[in-house]
């Protein structure tokens, strides 16, 4: 399978499990319908930023391809550049060559021209043959006829010898114009070879585009869920708080009264305290809660809390059902109570249990509250532990 087929597939699978994780936003009746949105939302969030840096390490991949493959081209390009002055260079080489050929040629034909005039004052009439006959003695003859035969040898030779180098500079030329054919084939290859990288390349940077919109959506998705949480949780919180008043008016109605009440305002050894408004902790004596946990740390320094809240999740519900006023109003000395899986500044409280603090200070203005928190998450367990968090107005608050 090509190199491309292979990225083209993976692409083509990352789009579609794209597609699939796509869901339309949706409105949640209940807080936990809600609550199993957001997860959903966030799990789907987390796959899509895991083929989000699969995607783009195929694009460094790529990129590194295609750097190296322009490296290659232009290597090929200097490699051709150079073959083609060398080429130029001989072909001066082998006219320089020719024109020292013919120079030879015509220096030797007047050579044997001239061995041929005639003279005047000549024996014969031949000035080769009259060089011959006016030695002197035997000795004379043969070293006159030597000298002519080096000459012409001389000659010979040197015009041999440029042939040769005529001859040999037209094989290196033709070498070199082989060569220079060889990495032209080599260039277009890689220039192939890089159309087809800066292809996969492309669509390797739409996917990442199209994974990068689909979390994009999600998170306006997740907004839009986090707004029906809120919305849900509130409307519950105010059912249970009709429905304990509701329970409380009909149990009054079917209780006598008796002339005169004399309740304490802290009855500290009983299982029960009745705060104003018709507020009922029940069984807040104590902290029944275990050491470290948030709903510890909040009981130790909210005793109105009742021990029977739940998870941190819960308070707001359980606290709503026991007529305390539970709202998104932020105010200092409200315990707040954080969903499974919300935002508590830079962490999330988990997902099965929530989280609950209580609040120290609200700043208006910011939209921020400074609460102090327990939990087994903190160096210290037990608390108190600081923490300033904005988007005060997106949480639950219990107040006494």
């Amino acid at each position: 399978m090509s190199l491309k087929k292979t990225i083209t597939t993976t692409i083509a699978l990352g789009l579609l499990t794209a597609s699939v994780l796509s869901t339309n936003v949706v409105s949640a009746a209940t807080s936990s319908e809600a609550q199993e949105a957001i997860t959903a939302n966030k799990n789907a969030t987390n796959d899509l930023l895991k083929q989000i840096e699969s995607a783009n390490t195929e694009v460094i991949g790529l990129d590194q391809k295609i750097s190296t493959n322009a490296s290659k081209i232009a290597d090929q390009e200097a490699a051709i550049t150079k073959a083609n002055n060398q080429i130029e260079s001989l072909s001066d080489q082998i006219t320089d060559a020719q024109k020292e050929v013919s120079k030879r040629t015509v220096v030797l034909k007047k050579q044997l021209v001239t061995l041929q005039e005639k003279s005047g004052d000549a024996v014969s009439g031949n000035v080769y043959v009259d060089f011959l006959l006016n030695s002197n003695d035997l000795s004379d003859l043969v070293s006159r006829s030597f000298t002519i035969n080096k000459l012409n040898q001389a000659s010979k030779e040197a015009l041999d010898d440029v042939n040769s180098a005529k001859a040999k500079l037209s094989g290196l030329k033709t070498e070199q114009e082989n060569t220079k054919a060889s990495l032209v084939a080599t260039k277009t290859d890689l220039e192939k070879q890089k159309a087809n990288l800066e292809s996969l390349k492309s669509e390797a940077d739409q996917k990442q585009t199209a994974l990068s919109q689909k979390i994009n959506d999600n998170k306006d998705e997740l907004t839009a869920l986090q707004a029906d949480f809120d919305k849900a949780s509130t409307e519950e919180a105010d059912a249970a708080a009709k429905k304990a008043a509701d329970d409380a008016n009909n149990a009054k109605k079917d209780t006598p009264q008796p002339t005169s009440i004399d309740t304490p305002s802290d009855n500290k050894g009983g299982t029960s305290v009745f705060g104003g408004n018709g507020k009922v902790a029940g069984n807040s004596a104590g902290n029944s809660y275990a050491w470290g946990q948030c709903t510890w740390y909040v009981k130790s320094v909210a005793p109105w809390a009742g021990n029977n809240w739940g998870n941190g999740a819960q308070w707001g519900a359980s606290a709503a059902a026991a007529g305390f006023t539970v709202n998104h109003i932020p105010a200092a000395g409200a315990i707040v109570s954080f969903a499974g899986g919300q935002m508590v500044g830079s962490w999330a409280a988990d997902g099965a249990y929530g989280h609950v603090a209580y609040v120290q200070s609200y700043n208006a203005a910011a939209g921020t509250i400074t609460i102090t928190q327990g939990g087994m998450g903190f160096s210290n367990p037990a608390g108190p532990n600081t923490q300033t968090i904005s988007n005060a107005g997106a949480f639950t608050y219990i107040h006494n």
